[in-house]
């Protein structure tokens, strides 16, 4: 692979075992509710990742970019509220603060630096 292309970046996938370390092992997380039968699940996250290699060098580690299968981890969504697909958390530690509804990469980018923001992370 060529240097100057961009590396290919993905939000990491966790269980409900390891959640709780991987969202306060960051100022700010960004969690996305997903189902691999889920269509919208799967427009989203064509649109994340897009944008995520440039939020993930904006932002270099001070932000975790998270997903959870709901199929495989129940609990954590029911935790969580999740009653439509996909739902996006932002959480500022361990305390969700915001939820993504919007659809489009800009959208998304906005809300990122929002959570940001509200989680004490300077732009």
């Amino acid at each position: 692979m060529d240097q100057l292309e961009k590396k290919s970046v993905e939000m990491k996938d966790v269980t409900s075992k390891m959640f709780d370390k991987e969202i306060s092992s960051s100022r700010a997380s960004v969690v996305k509710f997903w189902a691999p039968w889920c269509m919208p699940c799967k427009q989203l996250a064509g649109v994340i990742s897009r944008v995520l290699p440039d939020l993930e060098s904006r932002y270099r580690g001070q932000i975790n970019f998270l997903q959870v299968n709901v199929d495989e981890e129940g609990e954590l969504a029911q935790k969580f509220g999740i009653m439509t697909l996909p739902t996006v958390i932002g959480f500022s530690g361990a305390n969700p603060i915001e939820r993504f509804t919007g659809r489009t990469e800009d959208e998304f980018v906005k809300w990122v630096h929002r959570v940001a923001q509200r989680a004490g992370i300077a732009d």
